[in-house]
């Protein structure tokens, strides 16, 4: 192309930065404008941590879940473990009434609260049955008490459930009613109301544990962590640009434009009315990373050119000509790999990807309305040319590097190729996991409450499963009521499972109360018409539990299984466990399905495995187009998608060799990586393209590209570093990790981009046959 073509086509753009200029306080004041607009709309931001909110509607998982709600309430339960002495012993037993009776009164959205002082127990006496409380009188004599202690202990219905064999340890079930539509946030509004209730009984040991406690906690969390991880970031990103640029402008225009583009994204995320949850909290934060990358770039090369000796308008306007260009395409790149995240069936996700997107679109719009003005300011003279300017540390430091990579091509690219084996070998570790109380910090008071739950009485979480006869009174069959029985009998020997319940519960203790109370007679009855008649009888002498268990024409029945806090693996051994169960001792028209957390997570954790698969390549294919129309070489687009994709794989298979799972905030790495290690390819590539038609030598354009471009790659990776390092200092797994992987992804970025970049653009030659056998760099 020749100088007067260049002259030609940069004309427009030229003339477009000169208006800019011209009109600084203009783009100043909107600039103003949209920072007020925005903050105004910041306190309506809102978290959501809930499972549901993962799901899309029309989603098989969540559209079972809506049944069961519909048919049976809501599944929604919080446990609370109380260690004591002896849990009959009278005062005990009457400050554990107090706590009951304040938790009865005082926590919204409670539809029933179940513990040994008032269970229903079914017992038969001379003249019929008698349903009442376990303990109708809480001041009961110590004997009376003692008595109905080893009662309820003995009970395989109440023991390690609501009370322990040992009498030390009570449990107290909270189960919520199906929560409003609209206004208050129960996850936000009965949580706290347990725990200020459990504080005002400090006497009590309590371990409170369940969906909604685990919901509130996140959230809490969340909220907390967010400011940490900006700040984190900030002052790390600050640091990082004053060591390398060693310029008060070079610190505070990159930050401040990267700042007010994340309090205009976030704006506009509580203006349409989206709800943060622990991904889309990420924004904030990936944006300060990402997001920098524009006004980086454009202040390193005037700080560069100002160097050199050029007046403040001519750096700039010479600055923003040499990276207009690349800086459109990155913000295009990176826009488009996250929203690869589209293609996913996770609401977060696909809200993430909105949100980063329109985020680092922000990012290049601020860099032109904010960052350009504030540079064009000052005194436009010419600085004194620093003898220096161009050999300081940082430069000598790339100049050796690419001389490095000269002498070096074959070493290096086995080195990489051996990486590339290694990383594969430790990506096949990684294994899933979606138990977002086990991603916490072992040391987390909520994680230790569930586990100690777990290890003293199991019960931490559940699962639903529903059983459709298909036909009205269809429940009553007393085969279709065996089959259920049968699975009770599964479920209570299966490794994972504490304890279960259903109707079936109830029809076992009225046929023992009807013979004497023996416990032989702890059994289903023997024909059907007893078991109508065992339903009537127990409802109309008072029985409470028919409406939790069965629908209200008989067709349906629920079975709840309590477990310990299981991981993904176990969550899917038990349903495959289940599934096989039910298709081997079911009758045909019958349906059995599952439902509740469990299910959930299990669904959670397909997706996820899904999600990562069609959002990586959506955005490889959409990225290398772009790559290859930029560059105009569809073999050069391919070559430069190699040292974009790599740092996906080291980065991901460094975290299986660590044994690091693979969660939720897992699932933005490879997209996002590959979203912002193209940013430096765009840079280098473009550059050294540049300098290869100037030169006709491939080892001068690797010399001069790493001279020109290198040192604000080298600046933006350690911003990017420093930036994720905030993620560090998480209470969950998946934060950590992420900023662990972060660090590996983005150093191999770089190192793939300085060391195995030119290696392949050398040996494979995309750009033609250099215009001499003899390289510059050799002849040196």
């Amino acid at each position: 192309m020749s100088a007067d073509t260049q002259s030609s086509s940069a004309q427009p753009i030229s003339s477009f930065f000169e208006s800019l200029l011209r009109w600084r306080l203009v783009a100043l004041g909107l600039v103003l404008l949209g920072t007020i607009a925005a903050g105004s709309q910041l306190p309506k931001l809102q978290i959501d941590n809930s499972n549901e909110a993962f799901f899309m509607t029309g989603d098989p998982t969540k559209e079972y879940l809506d049944q069961f709600h519909e048919t049976f309430g809501s599944d929604d339960f919080a446990f609370i473990l109380v260690e004591t002495d002896d849990v009959f012993e009278p005062s005990t037993l009457q400050r554990l009434g107090e706590l009951a009776d304040r938790l009865e009164n005082e926590v919204p959205h409670l539809l029933d609260l179940t513990w040994v002082g008032n269970v229903e127990w079914i017992e038969g006496v001379p003249g019929g049955i008698v349903i009442d409380d376990l303990v109708p009188d809480l001041n009961a004599s110590r004997e009376t008490l003692d008595a109905l202690g080893a009662r309820a202990s003995q009970d395989p219905l109440y023991r390690d459930n609501l009370i322990s064999g040992d009498r030390r340890t009570a449990g107290l079930l909270m189960e919520f009613e199906n929560y409003p539509d609209v206004g208050i946030d129960p996850r936000k509004d009965s949580p706290p109301v347990i725990d200020a209730i459990v504080q005002d009984f400090p006497d009590l040991e309590t371990y409170v544990v369940g969906s909604p406690v685990a919901d509130f906690v996140m959230d809490d969390l969340t909220a907390k962590e967010a400011p940490l991880w900006l700040a984190v970031a900030l002052f790390g990103m600050a640091l990082a640009l004053a060591l390398t640029t060693r310029s008060v402008i070079g610190v505070l225009v990159p930050a401040a434009t990267v700042i007010l583009s994340v309090m205009w994204t976030m704006g506009i995320v509580a203006t349409l009315g989206y709800k943060l949850n622990l991904l889309v909290i990420l924004v904030p934060t990936l944006l300060l990373c990402v997001g920098i990358g524009d006004s980086m770039h454009v202040v390193a090369e005037f700080v560069q050119l100002r160097g050199e000796g050029r007046t403040r308008r001519d750096a700039l306007l010479h600055s923003l000509g040499l990276v207009s260009a690349p800086i459109f395409l990155t913000t295009v790149t990176t826009a488009a790999g996250f929203l690869a995240f589209m293609t996913t069936d996770l609401v977060p996700l696909r809200e993430l990807g909105i949100q980063a997107a329109v985020g680092v679109v922000i990012a290049l719009l601020l860099t032109y309305l904010f960052a350009v003005p504030v540079l064009s300011f000052g005194r436009d003279a010419a600085p004194a040319v620093s003898e220096t300017a161009s050999t300081d540390l940082f430069d000598r430091f790339l100049a050796s590097i690419g001389q490095f990579v000269i002498r070096n091509r074959t070493a290096i690219g086995l080195a990489f190729a051996a990486l590339f084996v290694f990383s594969v070998a430790g990506l096949a570790r990684l294994e899933i996991d979606t138990n977002t109380v086990k991603a916490m910090a072992e040391d987390e008071p909520l994680r230790m409450a569930f586990e100690y739950v777990d290890e003293r009485m199991g019960g931490s979480m559940s699962i639903e499963l529903v059983v459709d006869s298909g036909t009205e009174d269809g429940i009553k069959d007393l085969e279709l009521l065996r089959s259920v029985a049968r699975l009770h009998d599964f479920l209570d020997q299966h490794p994972l499972v504490t304890q279960t319940s259903s109707v079936v519960d109830q029809i076992k203790q009225m046929q023992r109360a009807v013979h004497e109370n023996r416990p032989d007679e702890h059994r289903l009855p023997d024909t059907e018409s007893q078991v109508a008649e065992y339903l009537l009888l127990y409802e109309s002498g008072g029985g409470r539990q028919l409406d939790k268990f069965v629908s209200f024409t008989y067709d349906q029945l629920r079975l709840s299984a309590r477990t310990r806090s299981i991981a993904f693996g176990e969550v899917r051994e038990l349903k495959q466990d289940l599934d096989q169960f039910v298709s081997d001792e079911f009758p045909e028209g019958v349906g059995v399905y599952t439902t509740g957390a469990l299910p959930m997570m299990q669904r959670l954790g397909d997706l996820l495995a899904e999600s990562q698969a069609k959002s990586f390549a959506f955005a490889f294919c959409a990225i290398a187009l772009l790559l290859s129309l930029s560059l105009r070489s569809v073999r050069l687009g391919l070559i430069a998608m190699i040292p974009n994709v790599l740092p996906v794989v080291i980065a991901m298979g460094v975290m299986g060799w660590v044994g690091a799972e693979f969660n939720m905030v897992f699932l933005v790495l490879a997209p996002m990586i590959l979203g912002v290690a193209v940013d430096d390819t765009v840079h280098f590539f473009t550059r050294y393209r540049r300098h290869f038609e100037e030169h006709g030598d491939y080892d001068r354009a690797h010399l001069e590209t790493l001279r020109t471009v290198g040192r604000p790659l080298l600046f933006t990776t350690v911003v990017l570093v420093f930036g994720f390092s905030g993620f560090a200092f998480s209470a969950f797994d998946g934060p950590r990790d992420f900023s662990m992987a972060c660090f590996v992804a983005f150093t191999s970025a770089l190192a793939a981009e300085f060391f195995l970049a030119p290696v392949l653009l050398y040996w494979l030659k995309p750009l033609g046959a250099p215009s001499t056998l003899t390289t510059t760099a050799a002849a040196a």
